[in-house]
């Protein structure tokens, strides 16, 4: 039995620890708010008061976990525990101490990856708002991670064997899911660089089409024929993709032939009335514009007309198209040319003269025959 001493020395000590707990949580209430007004100035100076809550939450819970350390380790001391004792009291005070550092970094990454703006307020990197959340859950998962293993370390147990494990069977993980694997590499590819958006019609070596949805494994392409597409994400961040949707301006570039019956005098004028045209119209770029006579064809003399119009949507350059060609027809009748076609001409020469051949009909019995 213990003496009445060692009991008042017991309830002494207990009284302490208990007071020392008040007084660490008393310290736990001022420390927060000291360190979170600070904080809330920056934040309200930064114009953006709505991370004030989000400052507190860092620091709250970090500074409690440290604060319970230091109370356990302190405490540990006045009740004079055994060293068995004080050794897991020593494990202890640094698992809340890894725990504390662990959650700070945690809850940092949550709330400067928390959105496109606010991962451009806090880095000033900017990144596509649909990789947001898995930037965010990786950079968890790894801190999460990294504090378990030292965690474990701290107890004295040897992390090689896990880590070894954990790397076989990851290389096991990955080798069977490695077509996954590869497709969310194929959509982070996409969403990051972002060579198309929903609604784009593009071209690879593969599919031709309009995209319709763009997803975790695999995006849909509807073609022409209205037929729907499911194209790995994988092949489509491996192919050189060609978007139609984001041309500024187009092409135009065709070569009409005109017929040998036209004079030089003739094709000049045409030349420079198409030229004249062209620059009038306000989608064709006048720095782009050509028209030459560039060959005397076999049946035809061809002219060279090039430009580029400022319309990408592809129905607004085929109707703009179609009125400068109307045009450009009308140009060639009022000047009185021809648009020449492909004709081939046949001369027949009479040889008979050359072969001395006799005009009367050639016996059917040979000569001297009987």
């Amino acid at each position: 039995m213990f003496s009445t001493e060692t009991l008042l020395s017991i309830a002494a000590r207990l009284v302490m620890v208990l007071v020392l707990f008040i007084a660490i949580w008393l310290v736990r209430v001022v420390l927060t708010w000291i360190l979170t007004r600070p904080l809330k100035r920056l934040s309200t100076r930064a114009g953006r008061p709505d991370l004030t809550d989000s400052m507190r939450n860092i620091v709250s819970a970090p500074t409690r976990y440290l604060l319970l350390a230091l109370w356990i380790d302190i405490g540990a001391r006045i009740l004079e525990l055994s060293p068995d004792l004080m050794i897991v009291v020593w494990h202890m005070t640094r698992t809340f101490v890894i725990v504390a550092f662990a959650l700070i970094i945690y809850r940092l990454i949550d709330s400067a990856v928390y959105s496109r703006s606010r991962l451009l307020d806090f880095t000033g990197i900017t990144l596509e708002e649909r990789l947001i959340p898995f930037v965010r859950t990786g950079l968890q998962l790894l801190v999460l991670a990294i504090a378990l293993v030292i965690i474990i370390q701290v107890w004295g147990y040897d992390v090689t064997g896990l880590i070894a494990g954990l790397g076989l069977g990851g290389l096991a993980l990955s080798l069977a899911a490695q077509d996954t694997l590869a497709n969310l590499f194929g959509f982070t590819a996409l969403v990051g660089d972002r060579p198309f958006v929903v609604g784009d019609y593009v071209k690879t070596k593969d599919v031709e089409g309009l995209i319709e949805q763009v997803g975790l494994r695999s995006s849909r392409v509807r073609q022409l024929n209205q037929a729907v597409v499911t194209v790995p994400n994988s092949m489509l961040a491996a192919s050189a993709i060609l978007n139609w949707s984001r041309l500024t301006k187009r092409q135009l570039d065709m070569t009409i032939n005109i017929s040998y019956e036209s004079d030089a005098d003739s094709v000049q004028s045409l030349l420079e009335a198409i030229r004249q045209y062209l620059a009038q119209r306000e989608s064709v770029e006048a720095d782009s514009i050509i028209v030459y006579l560039i060959n005397f064809g076999t049946t035809s003399m061809e002219v060279l007309i090039r430009c580029y119009i400022t319309l990408g949507d592809w129905k607004e350059f085929t109707a703009e198209k179609e009125t400068i060609l109307l045009e450009i027809l009308r140009i060639v009748n009022r000047l009185g040319l021809h648009i020449a076609f492909p004709r081939s001409a046949l001369y027949i020469e009479d040889l008979r003269d050359d072969m001395n051949l006799s005009e009367q009909p050639l016996s059917s019995a040979p000569p001297n025959s009987k």
